[in-house]
């Protein structure tokens, strides 16, 4: 009897440390998005891609269009690289309708276009965690966090996303060619330095231990046409995309130097390409995700 209740307790012990298999998530059908309203700002377009044999564990990308807002097009850059990488996509569509200009889009909503502090609920910086937990709620995924890629626009938003929201679930990031540029800088307004913004020091040396790569290519060196991306302070920060992403970097570097924080970024400049999502979207995955042979 001693024997067989050994016996049993042993089977018990490794079925029950034995792994279940992780459960397999549909593809999603046409037309492949829906609009997110379950939070306190207006509502946002999105659109995905699940790759198949998906499980409750595949990655998934935040993608962040640039000022053009086309979100079909962005999220198309990356579906090829999304099969043979074997992670899922997710694009939002911010309308210009509802967030008009740079200040609202680029600069997250922390202040409007009058330089008061806006209602933090309804910035868009804090849509990205409603729609990550409706995505993973909605679909049956069960990760816990997400890399994310921005361009122009879009690369704008993704460095101070990471500013802002220090414990953002966030794997790696990278902010690609962006338009202008947010300094560690007390004595610049936002969105070009941070007086008139609420962020602490403990916000900044988050900050700069994040896995984000600024990634450039060495022919963005066109102006701007925006506003703010040609305004007298983004001008001051260099005349295109490649000096203001380097000057970001280089400054980003020296404030954690002097915060004596470990700096955790990169810079990945890519030759012959300008400002253009869809030949920087290879780069940005191998930081991502690494690089994987086409089949």
């Amino acid at each position: 009897m001693i024997l067989v209740s050994k016996f049993s307790l042993l089977l018990f012990v490794l079925f029950s440390c034995s792994s279940t298999p992780d459960k397999v998530i549909k593809q999603v059908d046409a037309p492949w998005g829906y609009v997110f309203n379950d939070w306190d700002g207006p509502p946002i377009d999105i659109i995905t891609y699940i790759p198949p044999d998906a499980t409750e564990k595949t990655p998934l990308l935040f993608v962040i269009p640039g000022a053009s807002r086309d979100a079909q097009r962005f999220h198309a850059s990356w579906l090829d690289l999304a099969k043979r990488n074997h992670f899922s996509v997710l694009t939002i569509g911010a309308k210009k309708a509802f967030f008009p200009d740079e200040y609202s889009y680029n600069a997250g909503g922390v202040i409007s276009s009058d330089g008061a502090l806006t209602n933090e609920n309804s910035r868009l910086f804090s849509a990205i965690e409603p729609i990550f937990n409706d995505y993973k709620e909605r679909h049956g995924f069960s990760i816990k966090k997400f890399y994310m890629f921005g361009h122009s626009a879009g690369g704008g938003f993704v460095h101070r996303y990471l500013l802002f929201h220090e414990n953002a679930p966030i794997i790696k990031a990278v902010a690609a060619n962006p338009a202008f540029v947010t300094l560690a800088d007390r004595s610049i307004d936002y969105p070009f330095g941070l007086k008139n913004t609420l962020v602490s020091d403990r916000q900044i040396r988050s900050w700069v231990n994040r896995d984000l790569a600024i990634v450039l290519g060495e022919d963005d060196v066109g102006p701007r046409t925006k506003p703010l991306s040609n305004g007298a302070e983004a001008r001051a920060q260099g005349p295109n995309c490649l000096e203001r992403g380097k000057l970001l970097f280089k400054d980003t570097r020296m404030k954690a130097n002097e915060l004596d924080e470990d700096f955790k970024w990169e810079l990945i400049t890519v030759p012959r390409v300008g400002h253009d999502n869809y030949n920087i979207a290879p780069f940005a995955s191998i930081y991502l995700f690494g690089e994987k042979e086409e089949k």
